[in-house]
């Protein structure tokens, strides 16, 4: 009975339960959404021509058998592709009306315009959900978009134009900017409808080059509403796949949407152009940056517009390059050119062309900004002979050079005169780039030079006066050539941005016999006046007495034959650098210090 009770009680209390309850109302169903078949008009963008002006013909003005066109709604899976015949067409070709199925509006309150176009179709690249946006894959190409007014699409224009004509045999392009903007970009997506246009609403990876290959003499870049070449632009011209001509434009260039700015015809504006990228251009900096690069074999060559070893900090603002002075290491007339032809500036390189027969000097080379103003400079040397590198008995602590930096042959050991190419270059303490030494043997004529005339300041100098101009002089008596000293332009610990040495070899530290307190009494020690040389360590390295310059006047060497001076990596003071001051008409040959303004040689070891 007990359990009877309690069965008949839960079904009171269900049915009760139940009773309370609202009537439970089933969702509505949507019903399905049926296509539509519209009538459609597509126009495209007017284009306003002064009295006898053309259209430009990089603008589409007129609609052509075979054009196809999308056209969509909410989802991309619904989108129509349109392709116009030629009974679709208007008879000026600006209008194109077609009857067009499976239609899909798409309806919202904020806007009244349900479908929406994108030209060319190829391009049109709308994913899942494209509402009233129209994405294109590329901007490089004449886009246009529109939304629907009842059925008839107006065409907007995405992009404007730039345009351009060259004659010649020539089949590519690249357009690019010294500032690097952006050209365009991978995708773009627009928003246009009845209520709202934003001709930029979402933007992919920026394109920084533009390449295009040549059917004719026009060259057309399509660019997004609003770029702007901020620093101008270069157009780069190929023949068999190599560029080999440049156009350079430096003044602003600003593109509107639906405008053309032509330039018109610019083949007589063309320039030579060294492609560093061509395999005929040979690489100097495989083995590191520096301010010296050893050239030994004729032909074309390139590296890094870097400051120093640095290999990451690019010259700012870099526009040219050009060979600024050179010398054949005597007193023989130098034409302009002989060692150096010709240096340009590209793609982040400096490029150097030797003669076709190499001829055997030094040159400096630097590299300029728009204003012509010299951002760095470097030496190219170009030795008579192979440069050879030896531990001499460890003489400098590790190994080193046969020969100064700059000479054109080794000083040897020998009873008769030493051949005057082997001097090299001096030095200013600190100063990375090189000034002329002797011309003649034991002479205090300076060697000749063609080219940037050296200059001597009226008293000490900044850094950048320094690195601006590389043929100034600063000084002060028995000073620093600086008026700010800086005791690490040169420093033991590592090779600097500042050092003249080619790359894998830097200026020496204090190691080793020759920096010792008496040379004299070092193994392998001799010296011969007459014939102008010095040696040290076992095999016997041979050093010229170069002499140095520290009377500051242009042309003047000082002590040719009878002292030499080669520099330490480390400052002795605030005034003076540290070296081996070889005094053969004092009898002293021993390390000591100079003052920095002095101009002396340097024997580059390996780092």
């Amino acid at each position: 009975m007990k359990t009877i009770d309690k069965i008949a009680i839960l079904c009171i209390l269900a049915l009760a339960a139940s009773c309370s309850q609202k009537p439970v109302t089933p969702e509505p169903v949507t019903p399905e959404v049926k296509p539509e078949t519209r009538t459609l008009t597509f126009v495209l963008p007017e284009i306003v021509l002064e009295e006898g002006e053309e259209a430009p013909a990089a603008m589409k003005t007129a609609w052509v058998a075979g054009d196809q066109i999308v056209v969509h709604g909410e989802y991309a899976k619904n989108q129509v592709t349109v392709t116009l015949g030629a009974g679709d067409i208007s008879v000026d070709g600006r209008s194109a009306t077609v009857t067009v199925d499976n239609l899909y509006p798409y309806k919202r309150e904020d806007c009244t315009s349900t479908l929406y176009a994108s030209y060319p179709a190829a391009l049109s690249d709308n994913l899942n959900h494209c509402f009233f946006y129209s994405k294109f894959s590329t901007t490089n190409a004449d886009l246009m978009a529109a939304c629907n007014s009842g059925d008839t699409f107006q065409f907007q224009r995405i992009c404007g134009i730039l345009s351009m004509s060259v004659e010649g045999e020539y089949d590519g392009f690249l357009l690019s900017t010294p500032k690097k903007d952006a050209l365009g970009y991978e995708f773009l997506q627009v928003k246009l409808t009845d209520k709202e246009q934003i001709f930029t609403q979402y933007k992919g990876d920026p394109v920084i080059e533009i390449t295009g290959t040549m059917s004719g003499s026009e060259i057309l870049v399509y660019v997004p509403d609003g770029t702007t070449f901020t620093g101008g632009f270069t157009l780069k011209m190929s023949q068999d796949g190599d560029y080999t001509q440049i156009f350079k434009y430096t003044e602003p260039v600003e593109i509107g949407r639906g405008a053309v700015v032509d330039f018109g015809d610019i083949t007589d504006e063309l320039e030579h152009y060294d492609n560093p990228f061509s395999a005929d251009v040979l690489d100097l900096d495989t083995d590191g940056n520096a301010n010296c690069y050893i050239v030994t074999e004729p032909g074309t060559y390139k590296f890094k517009a870097v400051i120093g070893n640095n290999p990451l900090a690019y010259v700012s603002d870099p526009a040219d390059a050009v060979v600024l002075w050179e010398t054949l290491n005597d007193n023989s007339e130098v034409v302009a050119g002989s060692v150096l032809p010709s240096a340009s500036y590209a793609e982040d390189y400096i490029i150097i062309h030797t003669p076709d027969v190499l001829k055997p000097g030094n040159a400096v080379v630097a590299v300029l900004n728009e204003d012509g103003n010299i951002l760095w400079s470097w030496h190219i040397w170009i030795p008579a002979t192979d440069i050879q590198t030896g531990s001499y008995g460890n003489i400098m602590g590790t190994d080193v050079m046969d020969r100064n930096l700059g000479a054109l042959v080794a000083t040897t050991e020998s009873d008769t005169q030493i051949d005057v190419l082997s001097y090299g270059m001096v030095y200013q303490w600190g100063r990375k780039d090189p000034f002329t030494a002797a011309g003649e043997f034991n002479s205090e004529t300076q060697a000749t030079y063609a080219g940037e005339a050296e200059e001597v300041a009226p008293g000490q100098i900044t850094l950048a006066e320094a690195i601006a101009h590389p043929r100034l002089m600063g000084h002060i008596n028995n000073g620093d050539w600086i008026n700010d000293p800086n005791n690490d332009f040169w420093n033991e610990l590592e090779k600097t941005i500042y050092d003249p040495c080619p790359p894998g070899y830097r200026v020496p530290n204090r190691t080793g016999d020759f920096w010792a307190g008496d040379l004299s009494a070092q193994t392998g020690w001799g010296i011969n006046a007459t014939a102008g040389w010095l040696k040290i360590g076992s095999p016997a390295a041979v050093f010229p007495i170069a002499g140095y310059r520290d009377d500051y006047s242009v042309g003047g060497m000082a002590k040719v034959g009878v002292r030499t001076l080669y520099w330490f990596a480390r400052a002795a003071s605030d005034a003076a650098g540290a070296g081996a001051d070889l005094r053969y008409d004092k009898g002293t040959f021993k390390f000591g210090s100079a003052p920095k303004a002095r101009l002396g040689s340097v024997r580059c070891v390996v780092e």
